[in-house]
């Protein structure tokens, strides 16, 4: 029969196998690469976390269509728009805590309507399509210009121009892939970026006032006329 000290040492072996076990266990725990949150359909943000400081902490590069945040609008939303705990836009502002799927971006909404909740009335976004509009949103400076010689169509446009676009036509539908090369018949009326890649503006005009065909494209596609300007094998 064990004495007391030998059941004693017994109990403080086994008591530090268990420390150490636990500790084991939280290291690899903290080792381990974290697990996508989005995969769960929910995200948590921690106690006393900012939400921006906690998304960042993955999505290092923000988001590639930014919306100032950390800054509190100077008048109401319309309807329910979700706000920091200080009021100031937030990730969750524009994006949806309870996630579909990554294609629509977890957006709230649809971009267009998620604009509206805080853009309306004399707050309302313009459109950059209709005439009067600053240019230079578009396209670059006149001292810029003088510089290209000749200048094209796409010189004249803001390098980046897609990203532009889909600043408001970020859920598309885009309907052909837009910064890859034009490997196809190459013609002339339909303008490609200064390195020969197809843009937004390939197919489509920019100004409201010449939307002669509709959806804004530069050709009549109703058999095809568009397509089949580069396609000869549709």
């Amino acid at each position: 029969m064990r004495s007391y000290k030998q059941r004693l040492a017994a109990m403080s072996a086994l008591t530090l196998a268990l420390l150490v076990a636990i500790v084991l266990i939280s290291g690899a725990q903290q080792l381990a690469p974290m697990g996508d949150p989005h995969a769960s359909g929910k995200i948590v943000v921690p106690p006393n976390t900012s939400e921006i400081a906690y998304c960042t902490g993955c999505h290092q590069k923000g988001c590639p269509l930014p919306h100032p945040e950390a800054v509190k609008p100077a008048w109401p939303a319309n309807g329910k728009t979700v706000m920091g705990v200080a009021g100031e836009i937030t990730c969750g502002t524009c994006h949806t805590r309870a996630f579909k799927h990554r294609s629509d971006a977890f957006l709230a909404r649809d971009q267009k309507g998620l604009c509206n909740n805080c853009h309306y009335g004399n707050h309302a976004l313009t459109n950059s399509h209709t005439a009067n509009q600053n240019c230079e949103y578009c396209h670059i400076k006149p001292q810029q210009l003088l510089a290209k010689a000749p200048p094209t169509e796409a010189h004249i446009l803001k390098p980046g121009m897609d990203e532009q676009c889909s600043r408001c036509h970020y859920d598309g539908p885009v309907t052909h892939p837009v910064g890859v090369p034009n490997k196809k018949k190459k013609a002339a009326d339909l303008p490609l970026s200064p390195e020969g890649n197809i843009t937004c503006v390939t197919c489509h005009i920019g100004h409201k006032q010449q939307d002669r065909f509709g959806m804004m494209l530069r050709k009549d596609n109703r058999r095809g006329g568009l397509c089949n300007s580069c396609h000869d094998d549709l």
